[in-house]
């Protein structure tokens, strides 16, 4: 019987299928080995990835990875240098890492960022390079006791709006989300847009789903729309709809910030008024949110009639 005549075509997709598989091996053998920081194996297999693959697409991205292996701890450096090598780490090295390690990568990554937080161990904190301060570098591997004392360390850290939300972080994740609570609010008047900026993925469920609902509904009294940024009206919006935040805080530290700090620092004594009946005190309270802001108190008073229709 006359054998068939060969078929190139499949003779080649049976070879590309042959190489595509020491391919395959070899970047696991790379992968293997990163996962396990030998170094041997890792540069033994990009090796022979680059003299048998010398075109192969992961060729210079698992290069960068094995690199990190065997990299020495770079010198000390200014803010602007370190930052070119955090920015230099997140654009090339973090992305591969994701890639290849998968659940894998936080370990790898993990003395990479402690390199940098060494540099940046005598670096104060500037808001021009803010990625060149231990508390930004200690988060890329949620080390949160670090990132709170690293606050802690700058002197008026509580007054700069993006050291105040880095210490809410460290709160949050240390156990107190409350603290964190009390931290963050106040965003909303010394940097609305840093704020409006985070709070899409504040790790606190509450606050960040809050802040979805809030965006949706403003401006919830037309009038407010044009006087402040959106954000400092939010902790207001916030408090009527959980009036249990209102012992979180102390209307004596709260700051004297406009209109819509005015009004929460009011509501903070007018909330408690209003689950105990109405007495004399209660309608001075109304009275003056009503002199303060009548726009806000045309909104609280329609608010209150919702909460008794529901309950």
């Amino acid at each position: 019987m006359a054998r068939p005549a060969a078929d190139p075509a499949a003779d080649r997709r049976q070879l590309d299928l042959f190489v595509d598989g020491c391919d395959a091996l070899l970047v696991y053998e790379i992968v293997t080995g990163l996962m396990s920081r030998d170094v041997e194996r890792t540069e033994e297999g990009l090796r022979r990835l680059a003299q048998e693959h010398p075109r192969h697409p992961d060729l210079v991205a698992l290069s960068v990875l094995v690199a990190a292996l065997t990299a020495p701890a770079p010198p000390a450096a200014p803010h602007a240098a370190l930052t070119e090598r955090v920015e230099l780490t997140e654009r090339r090295l973090v992305p591969a890492a994701r890639r290849f390690l998968g659940a894998d990568a936080d370990a790898f990554l993990r003395p990479v960022w402690q390199a940098l937080v060494s540099n940046a161990a005598d670096l104060p904190f500037d808001a021009a390079h803010p990625r060149a301060h231990r508390a930004w570098l200690c988060q890329q591997y949620g080390e949160w006791r670090e990132v709170r004392s690293s606050v802690e360390d700058e002197p008026g850290w509580a007054d700069t709006p993006l050291l105040r939300y880095w210490m809410g972080l460290a709160q949050h994740h240390l156990g107190a989300p409350e603290v964190a609570i009390r931290l963050w609010l106040p965003l909303c008047w010394m940097d609305p847009l840093l704020f409006e900026t985070c709070a899409p993925t504040v790790p606190n469920l509450t606050i960040r789903a809050a802040w979805v609902a809030f965006e949706q509904a403003f401006p919830f009294e037309e009038s407010l729309a044009d006087r402040a940024p959106a954000a400092a009206w939010f902790p207001a919006w916030l408090l009527l709809r959980h009036w249990g935040l209102s012992r979180l805080f102390c209307a004596d530290d709260i700051l004297d910030a406009g209109d819509a700090a005015r009004v929460f620092r009011l509501l903070l004594a007018l909330l408690p008024l209003e689950q105990r009946g109405l007495t004399d005190e209660l309608v001075r309270q109304r009275r003056a949110l009503r002199q303060l802001d009548s726009s806000f108190f045309r909104y609280y008073m329609a608010v209150l009639g919702e909460r008794r229709s529901s309950s």
